[in-house]
């Protein structure tokens, strides 16, 4: 009732009957009735403002400023509407005494604002020489507060060229590059590297042999670094620009760069591994926009690949003490060689032979020529070509170890600075190889400072965070990227990229790759990020603790966290392996006790299940839920009952205590089902029963329930025995801390039986599970409500064998949402 009298009430009604003229673009009818309500609600400020659209619509600039005038006074609040007003002001062609005072508003309510920069910049600009000198101090007081912005050191830069200063232009440039707050800027790279060639042209500079030298070092590294990020965020074409630049900047220093052995010889070296690296992703980008078939590329990639790996690292420069940070050329390399090595992998399922096809069809002129002609055409001069005339006839048929991919990626962890991208595509590729991932090393280097543990685990302080929330944090987002990519590949695989999938990689390289985290998650981590680093912009500290806290309430999984079961059962799991890999028994105290933790919070989330009660996924959720992760209704009991069983011994520090056996091997709970037969067969071989006993409760436990059908047993067994999982080594023993529970085959002590026992029944029971099969679950999917984290053409052959899936429960589906 009360809405239909205010429609009749006629001032409202006008002013609804203006805002339809103004849809329709009858603007003199709708100043009509707004002016009309007006008269009526003077004190408006929404039509004041509407009334000021009106008038900018038909160019009125004084009107609509007059008022947009009126309706801040009315709310002082509407900073967008106070920048608007300082914009129309200055963009007038005559120049407007307001406009200063605007602008000062507008930069006082939006602080660090590029577009207020840009109007101070407009009006000291139109000063003349007194207006520059007042610009350059605006520019330098910007950079003080902001010196990672990089459009405000773009401007300085321009304008210290534009200035005559090239000097100060080129020491800008190389300061900003030593601190490296600007790697991921396509603007910043491209003024860089038009200022360096503009400054070596000049006579005086080209002159003199060592600085020329030193700025040919600083010129390529840029050009390497311009094309990375345009290949990042530019088409086709852009990137083969960026390419042909680079190129012809190492073929001009070809003959000359190893003249000396300086800096400039040592990165020449590097930036030829670089190129290559780059040159292989361009190849694959090709394939990504439709412009070459995936055969076409796929062969001459993985020679760009493997060139790229193969280059020479770097000579280690040795300091007294060692104690010194990593040189930058030796973090370039451990990336090259971290990006190359993994994509070899991913090109092929059989990576040796591929590379030795390889190398023998296309590691010769004949296969440069090939390489050229793909890249830059067949008409183009191959004269001013560093890979047209490169010799690479030393490539050999080596492929990347899986140990020495760990070091480099370890290593190049410090060059992308924390980058969330970079460590979720590092994470994705161990995922891919059946591996955790060295998450403990890769965030140790980022955060030395932080403690392993906290105390205040029930708590969301921002104070708090350590890195096992960093760990857990970043385990989860590569759990959901892979678990991602499986269901969209599952739903894009129709029968006609059947023929496509034979060659298009598994996994796109680091550049190509879309986004591998969400909106949320990279808030997230960048709070993080900046609040530890002190990188946090003025103001903007208690936003970023409200992040961080809101964050470590679903991390730490407290009231109301939203997780699906699949992934703290994941987080458990990880931890607990994870700990008995460490050499520190406090550590692995840690480390275990925070596994507990998530079994704890599993119990709950499987006994909603088991109650027929859906686990409901948050609006918007810091880790999204995934249909391929389900638990259905059927499994839960079993799961309850390994979850609980598995969790009892985690949680006493005596049977943490018990759980390594000391005697030759070891194994850890929580485990999978090949590690449960494992440790059976380890247990009743020290209890002296043989190992044809073994066999026969092996037979028993592939049995099943009388109810599991032969059909049904063969394909959980060829399920598992083609599930491939990272155990600890048997080589390797972990000693208790207390000493004190050394087993002795003779005198086994009396947990050993109950152990037994429940080894037993795991294998009977988990055995019995129905695996659950993507391919048959997503069969009749059509979309995917995440596929627009990746597109048309994120990989291919992500779940054919013999890639292997994150491990799941034992084989059984995770999810929150159940199925009768």
């Amino acid at each position: 009732m009360i809405a239909i009298s205010m429609l009749n009430h006629k001032p409202i009604k006008g002013f609804l009957f203006a805002k339809l003229y103004f849809e329709a673009k009858e603007y003199e009818l709708a100043k009509r009735h707004v002016s009309e309500y007006l008269k009526v609600q003077e004190r408006d400020p929404k039509a004041h403002k509407f009334l000021g659209q009106l008038y900018e619509r038909e160019g009125e600039v004084n009107k609509a400023v007059g008022c947009y005038k009126r309706s801040v006074e009315l709310n002082p609040a509407q900073r967008d509407l106070v920048l608007k007003v300082a914009e129309l002001l200055v963009n007038k062609e005559e120049c407007d005494s307001r406009a200063e005072f605007w602008v000062e508003k507008a930069a006082k309510l939006l602080p660090g604002s590029p577009a207020v920069f840009n109007l101070k910049e407009c009006l000291l600009s139109r000063q003349g020489q007194q207006g520059w000198n007042q610009l350059f101090d605006l520019l330098q007081a910007e950079l003080a507060a902001r010196p990672a912005d990089a459009h405000v050191n773009v401007k300085l830069v321009q304008l210290y060229s534009q200035d005559g200063r090239l000097d100060e232009a080129v020491k800008h440039c190389l300061a900003a590059e030593r601190r490296g707050l600007l790697r991921h800027s396509l603007d910043w790279y491209t003024v860089v590297v038009h200022t360096l060639q503009e400054y070596l042209a000049q006579p005086s500079v080209s002159s003199n042999e060592k600085m020329c030298r030193r700025l040919q070092r600083e010129l390529l590294l840029a050009h390497c670094s311009l094309l990375r990020i345009t290949l990042t965020v530019s088409g086709v074409q852009p990137s083969l620009d960026a390419l042909t630049s680079f190129d012809q900047a190492m073929q001009t220093l070809s003959s000359t760069a190893g003249s000396q052995t300086d800096d400039l010889c040592e990165v020449f070296v590097e930036m030829r591994g670089h190129l290559y690296l780059h040159a292989a992703t361009l190849l694959l980008k090709l394939a990504q926009e439709r412009q070459q078939t995936w055969r076409a590329v796929v062969d001459l990639a993985a020679l760009c690949y493997l060139l790229a790996y193969q280059v020479p690292r770097p000579k280690a420069k040795v300091t007294k003490g060692d104690q010194t940070a990593p040189q930058l050329i030796e973090l370039l390399a451990n990336d090259r060689q971290s990006q190359a090595g993994h994509m070899l992998l991913n090109l092929s399922a059989d990576t040796h032979t591929f590379i030795r096809e390889v190398v023998e069809a296309f590691g010769n002129r004949s296969g440069q020529g090939s390489l050229f002609d793909l890249l830059f055409g067949p008409r183009a001069s191959t004269s001013a070509s560093f890979i047209a005339n490169d010799d690479i006839r030393s490539i050999s048929t080596q492929a990347p170890e899986l140990s020495h991919l760990s070091k480099w990626d370890n290593g190049s962890i410090l060059l992308h600075g924390g980058d969330l991208q970079h460590l979720s595509w590092l994470g994705l590729q161990w995922a891919l190889q059946a591996h955790r991932p060295a998450l403990r090393d890769w965030l140790k280097q980022l955060f030395p400072r932080l403690t392993l543990e906290t105390s205040k685990l029930d708590t969301s302080a921002p104070e708090s965070i350590c890195l096992l929330d960093l760990e857990v944090f970043v385990s989860g987002v590569v759990f959901c990227s892979h678990s991602q990519l499986q269901e969209t590949l599952k739903i894009s695989s129709g029968v006609q990229q059947q023929q496509q999938q034979l060659y298009e990689p598994r996994c796109l390289p680091l550049p190509l790759l879309r986004l591998l985290s969400t909106d949320r998650q990279r808030e997230w981590w960048d709070a993080i990020y900046s609040l530890i680093h002190k990188r946090a912009a003025p103001g903007m500290s208690a936003k970023l603790r409200m992040i961080v806290q809101h964050g470590l309430t679903t991390l730490r999984a407290g009231e109301k966290h939203g997780l699906q079961p699949a992934l703290p059962i994941h987080w458990a799991q990880h931890l607990s392996q994870t700990g008995f890999g460490v050499n520190s028994y406090y550590d692995q105290k840690e480390y275990i006790g925070r596994s507990v933790h998530y079994w704890k919070v599993v119990l709950p989330l499987l006994d909603k299940i088991k109650n027929r009660r859906g686990i409901p996924e948050p609006f918007d959720p810091l880790f999204i839920h995934f249909p391929s992760k389900d638990i259905q209704v059927r499994n839960v009991s079993v799961a309850l009952f390994v979850t609980r069983k598995l969790m009892d011994p985690l949680d006493s520090e005596k049977m943490y205590s018990n759980l390594s056996l000391n005697v030759n091997n070891s194994r850890t709970l929580p485990v999978s089902m090949e590690e449960v037969m494992d440790l059976l067969n380890e247990v009743n071989q020290q209890l002296g029963e043989g190992g044809e006993a073994m066999d026969e409760e092996e037979e028993e436990g592939r049995g099943g329930p009388a109810h599991s059908s032969p059909a049904h047993l063969t394909e959980t067994a060829a399920t598992i025995s083609h599930i491939k999982f990272s155990t600890p080594s048997p080589n390797k023993s972990i000693v208790s801390p207390s000493k004190r529970h050394l087993i002795s085959p003779k005198t086994p002590p009396h947990w050993v039986e109950d152990q037994k026992t429940l080894l037993q029944m795991l294998c009977q029971q988990v055995e019995a599970l129905k695996v659950h099969d993507l391919r048959h679950n997503t069969s009749g999917n059509t979309g995917s409500p995440y596929h627009r984290m990746y597109g048309e053409s994120y990989g291919a052959e992500g779940l054919q064998e013999p890639y292997t899936p994150v491990q799941s429960f034992h084989g059984a589906p995770l999810t929150g949402h159940y199925t009768i």
